[in-house]
This record gives structure tokens, C-alpha cells and sequence, in this order.
């Protein structure tokens, strides 16, 4: 039950950040210092935002694994077929390990665009 109250604190977390951060972006808007040069040499900015990657990244895993958990189980798959619910925990391991991988990949892509 820990793991489960971490995630949740954790997702709560991040989503106040993406809420300030979005903030911050609008308030950047407002006053004009937009622009290419300010995004390419800005260290706060790019910290700012590889934050913002890194947390999203989080917040999904957090989401992703909330769906895994609660709905590729023996009892919902079972009500699909009982060949699926024999082997529910192997879809389930399967799934995590997709969207892990995809999520590792995506936030590297994104660090490499942000500091490259």
C-alpha cells in the first residue's frame, strides 16, 4: 500500500508543478523575452522545462501503471476470455515493460532536444 501512496503523492506533486511551470510560461509571453535566443541560452529555462519532461514522464508512468494495474487483472480479463485471465499477469508485465521503455525513450529524446 506505500507504493501506492507514493505514486499518488507523486502524481499530485508533479501536476502542481506543470501548473506553475505553465505559469511561468505565460508570464514569459506577456513580457516578450519568447524568443529563440532567450530558449537556447536560458540554463533556468532549460532546467525548468527538462523538469517539466522528467515529471510528465513520472506523472505518466504513474498513470499508465494505475491502468495496468487495476484493469489487466485475471478478474476484468477473465470477463473477456478465460485463455486472457490465464495469462493476465504475463499481459500485465508485458504492458509495464512497453510503456517503461517508452517513456525512458521519449524523456531521452526530449532531454537531447532541450540541452543539443
Amino acid at each position: 500500500m506505500k507504493l501506492g501512496r507514493l505514486i499518488w503523492k507523486m502524481q499530485r506533486y508533479s501536476a502542481l508543478y506543470f501548473l506553475f511551470f505553465v505559469g511561468y510560461l505565460e508570464y514569459l509571453f506577456f513580457i516578450g523575452s519568447y524568443s529563440f535566443e532567450f530558449l537556447n541560452n536560458s540554463y533556468f529555462f532549460k532546467s525548468s522545462l527538462s523538469m517539466f519532461v522528467f515529471l510528465a514522464a513520472l506523472h505518466g508512468f504513474a498513470g499508465m501503471w494505475a491502468v495496468g494495474t487495476d484493469y489487466l487483472t485475471v478478474r476484468t480479463l477473465g470477463f473477456l476470455s478465460l485463455s486472457l485471465s490465464s495469462k493476465a499477469n504475463l499481459i500485465r508485465k508485458i504492458y509495464e515493460i512497453l510503456f517503461f521503455a517508452l517513456g525512458v525513450f521519449v524523456t531521452i529524446f526530449y532531454f537531447l532536444l532541450i540541452w543539443f
